[in-house]
């Protein structure tokens, strides 16, 4: 399908400055010009006019966890059906927020990121882990008390998260290459794993260093035999420092930075994926958790994170746009709030960046495993996939535009339209 998109005032992901009155060409789901005039000799199938609007990237979210559609007793409570069903709503509503591509770094959504790549249900382009890896009692052991089970190679977890395969146990390197090629033979195009203590898991304190050396070693070799990275939830210092020296490549939340972390993250060119705006409503107790517990240990991720951001500024640390909701829709429906959070710590054109080109570009890490290698992400540019938006309003100037979805009133993901709220007119 050929597609002519003009009048477009034009964000390409990169350039802090529109690019003005000039039309974008999209064929058979790419962009194949973006020129002053139309191709004459083209006959468009479909002609969108974008005056009045300004034409940006779809959007990237690289810390999501697609399935998770509620609390974590909840889930726990839930069969694999009542999950998957559940993961189609928030696609759909993920895509129509302008969240054209998002990274899950834990949950087993390979039926889901089928079913939207093969164009039976709507939803974002899906680059996935699959089951993040743990060892035993760490964050990803979500046994939810002491009387649970827990044994994988005889499939007698009681926790029905883990049973269904989005939270895996691996203890010990055998076991650690184990579980890393089962999720790559799953189709993973990254590694996740817990290297560190978690907010809301209740047996694991934040400040514990989670996998020996030798496994996280095992693991990100293998890994990286397949042509991509590893990235790592961490909270506390001494698990960053270790992480960056086994050759992790991203961080999620990165919690409790230092200058000397934050040296050795530029040093190694190591990713950071906060949360910003996830993290204070957790620790303002305005998303539900399961315990009291769980509630102090956010709190103190919500102080951390503000010093963090402090030191990605200071050092211009390599930063994707990212933000970890788990729960209902209606906590999901919370995604666009990170746009204001970003705006705060690093304005509104870098923070924009985080969720469009360099996003993209920590995606691209996949490598060999790459599921969408067919075209750039997170740009407007010849030969990028033609996911793009139509915003009411300049972002660039504004990123609290974003935090409004409605301010998001046309969303185009591989040239089709997915959602279209333009005025009547239009």
């Amino acid at each position: 399908m050929t597609v002519l998109i003009k009048n477009v005032s034009l964000f390409d992901g990169i350039n802090d400055t529109l690019r003005t009155d000039c039309c974008i060409q999209i064929d058979n789901g790419l962009i194949t010009a973006i020129s002053a005039q139309p191709n004459p000799d083209c006959r468009y199938e479909q002609v969108i006019d974008a005056a009045g609007f300004t034409v940006i990237p779809g959007l990237i979210d690289a810390h999501t966890h697609i399935a998770f559609s509620d609390t974590f007793q909840a889930l726990d409570r839930m069969t694999a059906e009542e999950v998957a069903v559940r993961s189609t709503v928030i696609a759909r509503e993920m895509i129509e927020r302008g969240f054209t591509t998002v990274r899950d770094v834990g949950s087993n959504c390979y039926g889901l990121k089928q079913s939207i790549d093969a164009g039976f249900v709507p939803g974002p382009r899906i680059y996935p882990s699959y089951g993040a890896l743990s060892q035993t009692c760490g964050h990803a052991d979500y046994r939810q008390n002491r009387a649970q089970r827990s044994d994988f190679n005889r499939g007698l977890e009681d926790s029905s998260m883990m049973r269904q395969g989005h939270l895996i146990l691996a203890d010990g390197v055998p076991q650690c290459l184990k579980r890393t090629r089962d999720q790559i033979f799953m189709g993973a195009s990254q590694i996740k794993i817990f290297g560190g203590g978690g907010a809301s898991s209740l047996f694991d304190p934040l400040d514990t260093i989670q996998y020996t050396r030798e496994e996280l070693r095992a693991i990100v070799e293998t890994v990286s035999n397949y042509g991509s990275y590893v990235c790592s939830h961490i909270h506390a210092g001494p698990a960053m420092k270790i992480a960056i020296e086994e050759g992790v490549k991203s961080l999620e939340h990165a919690t409790f930075m230092d200058d000397e972390i934050a040296r050795q993250c530029l040093d190694h060119e190591v990713w950071m994926v906060p949360q910003y705006a996830t993290a204070e409503k957790i620790a303002q107790r305005q998303i539900p958790l399961d315990s009291e517990i769980l509630y102090q240990k956010t709190e103190r991720v919500g102080k951390g994170l503000l010093r963090q951001a402090e030191l990605v500024e200071k050092y211009g640390l390599k930063c994707a746009f990212g933000t970890d909701l788990i729960g209902t829709p209606e906590v999901h429906a919370r995604q666009n709030d990170e746009f204001s959070a970003r705006k705060r710590f690093f304005g509104s054109f870098r923070g924009l960046k985080q969720a469009t080109s360099e996003a993209g570009q920590l995606l691209k890490l996949s490598g060999l495993l790459d599921p969408y290698a067919e075209g750039a992400l997170g740009v407007l540019c010849d030969g990028a996939y033609a996911d793009l938006l139509l915003v009411a309003g300049n972002p660039v100037a504004d990123l609290d535009i974003l935090a409004d979805a409605d301010n998001i009133k046309m969303v185009i993901k591989g040239g089709n339209v997915i959602k279209d709220i333009r005025p009547a007119q239009f």
